[in-house]
């Protein structure tokens, strides 16, 4: 059947064609959707009649393709008119059966309203191709009755899914005492997302006797905040359940950094990593002699929290069937792709760098210049598990003694999206610990030591010679390596190049932590500074006051004693400052800024106005703009653009900092640097985009999201809209000496250095007809528009860049004096350099 045009995707990647299938009847109880195996599409249309609080959709279905794809569950009732304005909800479905459990009722829409009853139709389909999924079952299930002797209570609103077998709890219910305040939280399944927080006391009606009680007690967060109570106690008929009394650092560790104590697949699934330590759920036995639970909360008022409560006889399995329902539920909705890795028969240790070098019988030498950084990899492969291995680090050496500095990290396995808006996760070791005494090896996975070499700007060339260690389980392995220092130093990056920063959330919880803030922030620029990047949207004050004005010019002084001497980005204080005062505050405050900036040599960064906006806030943008573009502030703009709807935007902004949804390429660029610059931001590839790409187009700088900024528990990748985008993982107590980050960081450092390189080719280009060509070949082979460079140049494709330019460096410095300086022109020896461009193409 020809495709349905009102049902042309709006979930932007999908192409769709729906087979509408027979129209079943209403479902009141337990109601069969389909009666034989069925493809997608498949649609049902609903009646008049609301289906109950608690109803939900089960399906089981095979996905006989050979890669994972997106199931899309619509949902629609009369008003539905658009995606914002129905319920749509993606499930990554793997290769092989499938099982999935929705609720039904108390939906909200994509635009975060709620869905009222009655549903007019639900549709189910798979995003793209739809060939090779079918659907076995398909079912409407009434909530289960409540089973006998079990009282079983899901705390949440009239407009909060309930989990089957669950009473639902009001805030208004007379059992209940205290300041309630309901959370609903869009991650967990409808147990645990939803609860009342500020519960003080609970007194529930029920038989004298012995009885098993089960909790579940720990609220969700969402967006960067977590709950962060330091005292908390359950008291269950004068039983102490939990009694909690921890100072700030306390909290860090054992809360916030819990998510760092396990690996996945070596100490766990899913579950075991992230389901059952964020559920807070307690059970214990009690006994009632009063024909009543009683049950109270003490301590902080986020600590005051339940989303459950069951109560059953002291050999019930009620609780543990909830508890093994969520694990399925939860396992189900976040499909898992593991690597392949077969058990190795030796312990092994080699170099898996992904960077070019020279090979040789010995060891791999790297080729570097001066006031760089060597970013090193080498894998471990045990048979058996190693709870303490010995890896010792030898610095690279020259023959004369003169050594090189190194930084060590190791790859933690964990569960993350691979992607921001993924429905499924991998385990990745991307994330590289500083704290290299936690290491261990297992056998269900390699592990990865990670080596970052600093090659100070004075360092003396020639050949230096290091090496990595391994002893475990009685066996010694060694595995050497070489850096050759060029005899000349990379040129500074003379862009703005960094990432949105501010410093981890728990710095601004607690009172006794918010003076280190400064001095995170400090480990934070030291790190990036170290690694070549030269800016970054800072966490910059709201300068309201006049004691957040004078912290202001603070924190960008501090940048200045960093280096960091490029363009900032004001990314919210302006927006902050329009909401804490009136527009003619707002310009006195901003008056005020601009005097102590001058007093104080500090240039004005670019201030912020809109962020993405939606076409309803153009008119009050562009007054904002009028009155920072007066005569009484000459202030610059910046404004995020991501839609090319927003393009009469353009005239009020100074600073125009564009992404790939906007539109990218190198001529469209130079149309929109008419007296304003152009930065681009949160592309795709960073290592393209903030790299090679960057040079080719023409922008003027680039930034990422984001340094710091979680959503919610940084170690759970599913308790958001998005997954998280860390660069930088935080830490207890003071600033660790190499700190934890993830490898997203690497790969940006790299583009970095991308960058720098090409700096450094140009200045050859003016003297050097060779490296003329050269940078003439790489600009051809560097596509000018956005989309068709993501799509042509492979990761191998920049390594294959990267190693024309460092073959060009390596003859240019043996036919050059040793000097510091620019060399003059290369000689023709360069001419074996042609075989490699000839693979760039032309």
């Amino acid at each position: 059947m020809a495709p349905d045009a009102r049902f042309s995707c709006s979930l932007s990647r999908c192409f769709l064609a729906f087979l509408f299938l027979t129209v079943f009847p209403p479902a009141h109880s337990d109601q069969a959707l389909i009666d034989e195996d069925t493809e997608l599409s498949f649609k049902y249309e609903f009646d008049d009649r609301e289906l109950e609080a608690g109803y939900e959709l089960h399906i089981e279905g095979l996905n006989q393709s050979d890669s994972a794809l997106i199931l899309i569950i619509r949902i629609d009732n009369e008003d539905s008119s658009s995606y914002r304005t129905r319920f749509n909800r993606e499930f990554s479905i793997q290769p092989g059966p499938f099982s999935l459990a929705i609720p039904v009722t108390a939906l909200k829409t994509s635009g975060k309203h709620p869905l009222p009853q009655p549903y007019t139709k639900m549709i189910i389909f798979v995003s793209g191709k739809s060939d090779g999924v079918i659907l076995n079952k398909a079912s409407f299930k009434q909530p289960p009755p409540p089973e006998k002797n079990v009282l079983a209570l899901d705390f949440g609103l009239l407009d909060s899914p309930v989990f089957p077998g669950f009473e639902l709890i009001l805030p208004k219910d007379r059992r209940i005492k205290g300041d309630l305040r309901p959370r609903n939280r869009t991650s967990g399944d409808p147990l645990i997302q939803d609860g009342f927080e500020g519960i003080e006391s609970l007194s529930l009606p029920w038989p004298n006797g012995t009885w098993k009680l089960s909790l579940w007690t720990r609220e969700q967060g969402e967006w960067e905040y977590l709950p962060h109570y330091l005292k908390k106690k359950i008291i269950a008929e004068n039983n102490i359940l939990l009694d909690q009394s921890l100072s700030s650092e306390q909290w860090v560790n054992e809360y916030y950094l819990e998510g760092m104590k396990k690996e996945a697949i070596i100490d766990g699934d899913l579950w075991a990593l992230v389901g059952e330590r964020r559920s807070g759920f307690l059970q214990t036995t009690i006994k009632i002699s009063d024909e009543q639970l009683n049950l109270r909360l003490e301590g902080d008022k986020t600590a005051q929290f339940l989303s459950g409560l069951v109560l059953e006889p002291i050999e019930g399995q009620f609780a543990d069937k909830v508890e093994e329902n969520r694990k399925a539920r939860m396992l189900s909705q976040w499909p898992v792709s593991t690597p392949e890795y077969p058990t190795p028969e030796a312990l092994e240790l080699k170099d898996v760098s992904a960077i070019p070098f020279k090979p040789s019988e010995q060891a791999k030498t790297y080729l570097t210049p001066g006031g760089s950084q060597l970013n090193l990899t080498f894998q471990i492969q045990s048979p058996t598990d190693d709870a303490s291995p010995v890896i010792a680090i030898a610095q690279p050496r020259k023959a004369n003694g003169k050594k090189l500095t190194v930084s060590k990290r190791y790859g933690h396995w964990r569960f993350e999206r691979p992607h921001p808006n993924a429905t499924s996760l991998i385990a990745s070791n991307s994330l590289l610990r500083g704290d290299m005494e936690s290491l261990t090896l297992s056998s269900k996975l390699p592990r990865d030591i990670h080596l970052q070499i600093s090659i100070p700007t004075d360092a003396e060339p020639g050949l230096y010679s290091g090496s990595i260690q391994l002893f475990s389980k009685t066996a010694l392995l060694v595995q050497d390596y070489n850096v050759r220092v060029l005899p000349f130093d990379l040129p500074r990056l003379d862009k703005p190049v960094g990432l949105y920063l501010e410093p981890a959330p728990f710095y601004q919880w607690f009172k006794d932590l918010q003076s280190r803030k400064p001095f995170s922030t400090a480990c934070d620029l030291s790190l990036l500074a170290t690694m070549g990047f030269t800016s970054v949207a800072p966490a910059l004050d709201t300068p309201n006051t006049r004691d957040a004005r004078k912290n202001f010019i603070r924190q960008l002084a501090q940048l200045r004693r960093f280096g960091f001497d490029q363009s900032v980005l004001a990314y919210a204080p302006l927006k902050r400052l329009l909401v804490a005062q009136s527009q003619e505050d707002a310009i006195k405050s901003l008056v005020q800024v601009k005097m102590l900036l001058s007093q104080n040599q500090l240039p004005e960064p670019y201030w912020s106005i809109y962020d993405e906006p939606v076409p309803e806030k153009t008119p009050e943008i562009i007054n904002t703009a009028r009155q920072i573009h007066g005569q009484t502030l000459e202030m610059a703009t910046a404004g995020h653009l991501n839609n090319p709807r927003q393009t009469n935007l353009m005239e009020v902004t100074d600073l125009a900092i564009i992404n790939h949804g906007f539109g990218v390429s190198k001529d469209s660029i130079a149309a929109i640097k008419n007296n304003r610059n152009v930065w681009l931001y949160n592309m795709p590839n960073p290592r393209l985009a903030a790299g090679f790409y960057l040079w080719k187009s023409g922008a003027d700088g680039y930034l990422q999201w984001h340094g710091r900024m979680p959503t919610a528990d940084p170690f759970d990748p599913t308790d958001g809209r998005e997954g998280d985008v860390i660069y930088m993982y935080p830490w207890a107590g003071s600033c660790p000496s190499t700190m934890t980050i993830h490898q997203r960081l690497l790969s940006l450092q790299e583009a970095v250095t991308d960058l720098r390189w090409m700096l450094w080719l140009e200045a050859e280009a003016a003297v050097d007809s060779k490296a003329k060509e050269l940078v003439e070949q790489i600009s051809r082979k560097i596509p000018g528009h956005w989309k068709v460079a993501e799509k042509n140049l492979s990761n191998q494709d920049i390594l294959t860049i990267r190693k024309l330019i460092l073959e060009y460096a390596e003859l240019k410095s043996q036919t050059a004096a040793v000097s510091r300086q620019p060399s003059a022109t290369l000689s023709n020896r360069l001419r074996g350099v042609q075989d490699h461009e000839n693979r760039l193409g032309q």
